[in-house]
């Protein structure tokens, strides 16, 4: 987990996370969460947690998931934007909007996270130090 939330005057926020080494068991999960959350969890598998994971495509919530995306592994990078002014979430993967809104209702302070329980995993995380690998726009979805 970041170690400070998305400041709330934010009307859209963006990362993105580079995939160096999706490690042994593939494992990864990227989203947002309250600053209560077990930080020994993956994102989405408990309440007040939200995340994308590439070792399925599926979205997580509260424990519950649905299918939303492409897998990811070593090489990729994913975006994360939380849209404030509609209360959405969609992702990117390498660049590309994925093209659907994997979570409505936003609410809360919030935290980007991400979950790794594969070993050898290595990422890198991007909240604008360099140029996003995605450059369209974030208010259409």
């Amino acid at each position: 987990r970041a170690n400070h939330p998305i400041p709330p005057q934010c009307k859209l926020f963006y990362f993105e996370v580079d995939i160096i080494d999706e490690g042994k068991n593939k494992i990864i999960g990227i989203g947002f969460c309250e600053k209560k959350v077990d930080l020994n969890r993956m994102p989405g598998w408990d309440d007040g947690s939200w995340g994308y994971h590439g070792d399925d495509g599926n979205f997580f919530h509260s424990g519950d998931y649905y299918p939303y995306g492409p897998l990811f592994s070593t090489g990729d990078t994913i975006g994360c934007c939380l849209n404030f002014t509609n209360n959405t979430v969609f992702y990117t993967k390498n660049g590309i909007s994925l093209g659907s809104i994997a979570f409505r209702n936003l609410k809360g302070t919030l935290y980007p996270c991400v979950g790794l329980r594969s070993q050898g995993g290595y990422i890198e995380v991007n909240f604008g130090s360099r140029k996003f690998k995605f450059t369209g726009n974030a208010e259409k979805l």
